[in-house]
């Protein structure tokens, strides 16, 4: 019976046993995303290399614990070969299931979730290979609910030992975020990346010229060993900066190792930089460049002991050194007054503050001054050795004496020049304040205007409106007075008619009467037609889109700017031809903007033709015409005119906002600019100019049929 008993204890503790162990010691919860990609805690890690290790259900809370200390424990651990678990909680809230891994590595690796592989990084087999991925987005597909995110990973000891030296910060790293944040925040580190690339190959380009101009100064004239140690200084920095920009990116003992000889060339390049300054300035002290030349050697020599300090020690301790080296000889050479002293000062200063600025602000900007300072005193150099050379060579063809006396006037003018341009930059910012002040006054200004020439604009355009209108109206309004006249009239007959007891021609009078008040009734609709009509076109747009008849718009716009002209001038005539496709179908636009536009055309092709009939006279025939057609799923419409034309200089200006060539007070200079955005930006179509000075004018109008 006690087995029994103990038989029913142990399947009790058992399953509970085992479901204690599968629970988790530690959960990843997200619960909640931001713009930037998000890097997960809870990592564990374990050496050794076990499939089942993937899976969700292994009991992995005996494993140690790494979000921290990744590095040192695989340094400290004798195998090669580990996996990282992260227990991750997707909450229910985060209403999407597209996420995406943002990977950076310098080992090979395999990435699980929930037990199945989702992509691999290098290969973990012999012959292992190292892969980076530098960020680029992984797609998964991770419900609300528990996951188990698995690495299977290969680590070279080697890499994280050195990996100071090839810029190898992280071991391996996994954020996570919605996949369309992490492709945004890849495609900007892309272009970021992209831009410092750009500025390497600009640095190989310039150190290759350098190396050839100064190599081949030196053959033509070997006495100038100055010119052979920086032409070496500079192929060093070439060799260098093209080695970095070729294996960007790329892990591997080799490339660590190629990193290293760089860098050892980089102090050697270095060194050669004080020996120029000697050689220029004959200075015969060797002792503090032979201490900084060993200072070099133990920095290299460093590299083997620790990498942290090392990096500092190559890519700032050492350069400092030797600018420092460098300003101390210009110093001695300003006091022994040699020539071009306060040239290598002044280089050797601005070396120094880059690469002090350069630490000192964090980031990209950080990074371009590091690179602007690497780069000051080989520049700066070169500048100086083409300044010298040139007075070498005149040294040549005159007497000692004169040169001497030459560069002191030389140096004299110098100083008075920095003395004058000191002063004349101080009077250029006192006067560039006060023109900026002017300035603002100025926009402020100027915005004002603006606002009034727009409203002017409005007013004119709705002034043109009103004429055109009551032009159409006057004719049904005419047709109106004259039957209410003849009405008054036949009513007077009818009394007459009544009186005398002649019914007969009474009700001949009454049915003229009716007649001619079914006429005043029709032309009496037509004008409310005419009115409603047009003041739906001419109200505020509302943005509404309508199905549009162009032709029947064009048609009666042309009339409004036609009648709107005749009221101002009555000695204005032109031919009015209209070309309409009749089989043009409708347009969805909206009907306010589209009118304003063929309004603004219209009246320009009347002023055009208005202003060549004034100076060509009597012989010269107006005519203004309208064309429809449809090409390719576009409804073009062509206004047309033989008017003055457009000079060929400022066709390109027409379009832009307040350029008028109409006198002033009679433009503004918004008609074509407000055109051409109602055509392209708000309708997504297109307008084209073709004109002739003194010619005419064609201004042609493509709207998609299929306007959204």
């Amino acid at each position: 019976m006690k087995k029994i008993y103990l038989a029913l204890l142990l399947l009790l503790i058992l399953p509970v046993n085992a479901l204690a162990q599968q629970v988790p010691d530690k959960v990843f919860k997200l619960d909640k995303l931001s713009q930037q990609d998000i890097l997960p805690q809870g990592w564990k890690i374990s050496p050794g290399d076990n499939p089942q290790w993937a899976q969700p259900g292994f009991d992995d809370h005996k494993w140690a614990n790494c979000d921290s200390l990744l590095e040192q424990i695989i340094l400290d651990s004798k195998s090669d070969h580990f996996w990282l678990r992260l227990h991750l909680f997707i909450d229910s809230s985060l209403k999407t299931t597209d996420f995406a891994f943002v990977i950076y590595q310098n080992v090979a690796s395999v990435i699980y979730v929930d037990g199945k592989p989702v992509k691999s990084y290098g290969s973990l087999v012999e012959p292992v290979k190292m892969y980076d991925p530098l960020g680029y987005p992984l797609p998964v597909k991770l419900s609300a609910g528990s996951h188990v995110v698995a690495v299977q990973l290969v680590a070279s000891k080697f890499l994280l030992k050195y990996r100071d030296i090839g810029s190898l910060y992280l071991t391996f790293s996994l954020e996570i975020n919605v996949k369309t944040n992490a492709e945004n925040n890849h495609a900007i580190v892309t272009a970021i990346d992209r831009q410092f690339s750009d500025h390497n190959l600009l640095l190989i380009g310039m150190f290759f010229i350098l190396t050839i101009t100064h190599l081949a100064s030196y053959l033509y004239y070997r006495k100038q060993r100055a010119h052979l140690y920086y032409a070496i200084i500079t192929f060093i920095l070439l060799f260098a900066t093209y080695t970095n920009f070729t294996v960007t990116g790329q892990h591997s003992p080799v490339v660590i190792f190629w990193l290293s000889l760089i860098a050892f060339l980089g102090f050697i390049g270095f060194v050669f930089l004080p020996l120029t300054i000697y050689e220029l300035f004959d200075y015969r002290g060797r002792l503090v460049i032979k201490i900084i030349l060993s200072f070099s050697v133990i920095c290299v020599s460093f590299i083997w002991i620790n990498t942290t300090y090392a990096y500092y020690l190559l890519f700032y301790v050492t350069p400092l050194v030797n600018a420092l080296e460098c300003l101390r000889i210009g110093i001695w050479a300003l006091k022994a007054k040699k020539s071009g002293a306060l040239f290598i000062i002044a280089g050797s200063l601005l070396f120094l503050s880059l690469l002090v600025l350069s630490n000192l602000i964090p980031g990209d900007w950080g990074e371009l001054l590091f690179m602007f300072s690497q780069i000051s005193l080989p520049v700066g150099m070169t500048v100086f050795l083409a300044i010298r050379t040139a007075i070498t060579y005149r040294s040549l063809e005159t007497k000692l004496i004169e040169v001497q006396e030459l560069s002191h006037q030389n140096t004299k003018y110098q100083l008075e020049k920095q003395e004058l341009l000191a002063g004349q930059n101080e009077k250029l910012e006192q006067q560039v304040g006060e023109r900026t002040a002017q300035l603002s006054q100025s926009l402020t200004e100027l915005k004002s205007a603006q606002s009034q020439l727009i409203q002017s604009a409005k007013m004119a355009s709705l002034g043109e409106l009103t004429a055109g209108i009551a032009h159409e109206i006057q004719n049904p309004l005419n047709f109106v007075n004259n039957f209410s006249e003849v009405n008054t009239e036949l009513i007077d007959e009818m009394q007459e008619e009544i009186d005398k007891g002649d019914f007969e021609e009474v009700r001949a009078i009454a049915n003229d009467i009716k007649e001619n008040q079914q006429k005043i009734n029709q032309h009496g609709k037509r004008a409310d037609f005419i009115v409603k009509g047009m003041l739906q076109h001419s109200r505020t747009s509302t943005g509404e889109r309508q199905l549009t008849n162009i032709n029947t718009l064009a048609d009666e716009f042309l009339k409004l700017s036609y009648h709107g002209l005749r009221a101002k001038d009555k000695t204005f005539n032109t031919e009015l031809v209209t070309n309409f496709d009749d089989k043009l179908p409708g347009v969805n636009v909206v009907q306010q903007d589209i009118g304003r536009v063929l309004l603004n055309l219209f009246n320009n092709a009347f002023y055009a033709v208005s202003q060549k009939q004034k100076k060509a006279g009597n012989n010269y025939k107006a005519e203004v015409s309208v064309t429809t057609s449809l090409e390719n799923g576009q409804v073009i419409v062509k206004v047309k005119d033989n008017g003055i034309g457009i000079p060929d200089d400022i066709k390109e200006k027409i379009m832009q906002p307040f350029f008028t060539t109409k006198p002033t007070g009679e433009g503004t200079g918004l008609g074509l600019s407000l055109t051409y955005d109602m055509v392209v930006k708000g309708h997504g179509g297109l307008i084209k100019v073709d004109s002739i000075e003194g010619e005419g004018s064609d201004f042609i109008i493509y709207l998609p049929v299929n306007t959204h």
